[in-house]
């Protein structure tokens, strides 16, 4: 598969940590990412990832959602065995739902990431990329 000039959306799930019940709120952010060309199980691909508020939408009496974009480029090198460092863009906004009562004002953290190719079992190759980002979403009463 290549992906001549239209690449996937990644599948972005945030899940808040068991027991983060209140501000400030701590988000396991997954990206799963399939990628133009299939890279080696062992060779991990670069992926940055830089997470930036968009904005606050309230949902329901004292329900929120954070709008998040998510931005970076995952760079890999194929399997084909070129020497080449492919390079992917992934640009998208996701949502983080959380309670307030009151007027929320809302900034967010992010920790490091850990990127990993998942391959079958027996198969030294892989499109499906993989990244996990701890997130602080910390929400205080508006001024």
């Amino acid at each position: 598969m290549s992906c001549n000039n239209k690449i996937p959306s990644a599948v972005i799930t945030a899940t808040l940590a068991a027991g983060s019940v209140a501000s400030p709120y701590y988000v396991e952010v997954n990206i799963t990412q399939r990628l133009c060309n299939k890279t080696c199980a062992d060779n991990t691909p670069v992926f940055v990832p830089q997470f930036s508020l968009i904005g606050v939408s309230e949902v329901g009496t004292n329900q929120y959602v954070a709008s998040v974009r998510v931005q970076g480029i995952i760079s890999y090198t194929p399997c084909d065995g070129s020497c080449c460092t492919k390079q992917q863009p992934l640009n998208q906004v996701f949502t983080i739902p959380f309670f307030f009562a009151g007027d929320p004002a809302v900034t967010i953290t992010a920790g490091a990431s850990v990127n990993e190719i998942v391959a079958a079992a027996c198969h030294n190759c892989s499109r499906n990329f993989v990244s996990e980002t701890p997130i602080t979403l910390t929400v205080t009463a508006q001024a």
